[in-house]
Formats: C-alpha cells, structure tokens, sequence
C-alpha cells in the first residue's frame, strides 16, 4: 500500500468513527468501549554513533514525518480503563559513513502499543488524558550494508507514555490532541508523534 493510499484508508476511517459517533447513543459515554483514528507528525531520536555529514547534493536526513494511529480502549471507570492501538510514524533517514564512504540508511517507523489510562474531567465537554504501558516498535528499511550496531533498522519492546486532551462535541464523539512517546523503535532509534483526531465512545 502506498503512502497516499494509506492516507485514503486512514481519512476514511476517520469519518467512519465520526459517522459512528455521531449516531451512536449510550447512557454514559464515560464508562465502556471507544474507537479512535488520529493524524499528525512524528519526531526521530537517532544514535551518533557513526553518524556522517549529509555530502553536497545529497538528499537530506529525515528525522519527522506524516504520522497517523488507530487505537481502542475500555474504560472501566470514569477515570481508568486500558487502551491498544498501532502507529505509523512515517520514514526516516540518516547519513552514515561505512569504510570511508557516506551512504544514506532510512526505513519507516511504526509501533503497536497497549496501555492503561487515567482521565481526569475538567467540566462536562473538556478533559486531560494519559497513557502508560508496553510498546513493540520497528523501523523497517534495507541498510544491511551497515553493521548490525549501527543500523537504525530493527525492533524493540520499551516502556510506552503518552498525554492529551479531549474535547467532546457530543454525547459520544469527541475531538482529541496527544504526543505519544513510544521509545526505542530499534537499537538506534526512538521514536514520538503529535496528533489531532477523533474519538467515538458506545
């Protein structure tokens, strides 16, 4: 799938969680399941080790990209529940010298993630969010002329923390802005997202 057809799917998505939400009806949208789809940007965190200076005419190093995440969640009280989710953080790059020679690694970003939750009311409509718990991150990319230490190809499972707000609009959707931070990705690594989206309640 390409990055604008994942984009398409992705919108879709959204204004299906949106439809859903606004038709959906329950006595308290502060207990029970939750569905959400949000979209942003992303921000890398790369080792040093063995970093190289972008050569004249060379492509630029790529440490942000278009981000989007899926999730959904329980919440067994007002204030507590449990949450999983998968994010796609987008491509990434860095220069790397090898034998004398400046050669260009990247790979893309992603994350499944699950998670407990606390959310704090702040009036009927506004309330802060967050999230902490277990990420499985990977960054896929084709750099194994680069040795294995140096890669930022990989995956690894760290500690996941996330915090936003929500606003809701109605009595089942609402509006939603978070940073996830979902730490080593790989060895060489790490890897966050800032997003807006929406979030349906049933």
């Amino acid at each position: 799938m390409t990055h604008s057809h994942a984009l398409s799917v992705f919108a879709a998505l959204l204004l299906g969680t949106a439809a859903i939400g606004a038709h959906a009806a329950g006595p308290n949208a502060d207990t029970g399941i939750y569905v959400g789809g949000a979209i942003g940007r992303s921000s890398f965190s790369l080792s040093s080790s063995n970093r190289a200076p972008v050569p004249w005419g060379g492509e630029k190093s790529s440490k942000a990209g278009t981000a989007y995440k899926l999730y959904g969640g329980y919440r067994l009280t007002e204030n507590f529940g449990v949450e999983a989710g998968y994010a796609r953080l987008g491509r990434v790059s860095q220069w790397s010298s090898v034998g004398g020679y400046a050669r260009l690694q990247g790979g893309s970003g992603q994350a499944l993630y699950a998670a407990a939750t606390a959310r704090l009311p702040l009036g009927d409509a506004f309330a802060i969010n967050g999230r902490l718990g277990v990420s499985r991150g990977r960054i896929s990319g084709g750099d194994n002329w680069v040795p294995g230490n140096q890669r930022i190809s990989g995956s690894s499972t760290g500690v996941m923390a996330g915090f936003g707000a929500e606003y809701r609009v109605t009595q089942s959707l609402s509006i939603t802005a978070d940073y996830d931070y979902f730490g080593k990705l790989s060895k060489q690594a790490k890897g966050g997202m800032l997003t807006v989206g929406l979030k349906a309640s049933f």
